[in-house]
């Protein structure tokens, strides 16, 4: 989430924009979590804090990719593997 990323000290999350690790405890469907592990803007342990707050009958099983950052999961071969893993995620929803 957006302010806690800068800072660890929660005096500072009332003005969080993101508040993503509160508002995923609340949701009620499949959730896939995709982290670069070498992110540098968003901790790669923030990614993993996110998987854990997932309600545990709506937590699948993330992806944390190796080598790759912020915004280059998709970048070059890496396209090919993102393609496949959310396919497997979105055809998992049928079950």
């Amino acid at each position: 989430s957006g302010m806690r990323v800068l800072t660890p000290s929660r005096a500072l999350a009332c003005l969080d924009i993101f508040p993503n690790i509160d508002r995923i405890k609340k949701v009620q469907c499949p959730v896939f979590i995709i982290h670069g592990k070498q992110d540098e803007e968003v901790s790669f342990q923030h990614g993993v804090a996110l998987q854990m707050a997932v309600r545990e009958d709506c937590r699948t099983d993330p992806w944390w990719v190796p080598d790759k950052g912020h915004n280059d999961i998709v970048d070059g071969p890496g396209i090919v593997e993102y393609i496949q893993r959310l396919n497997r995620f979105v055809r998992s929803l049928d079950d």
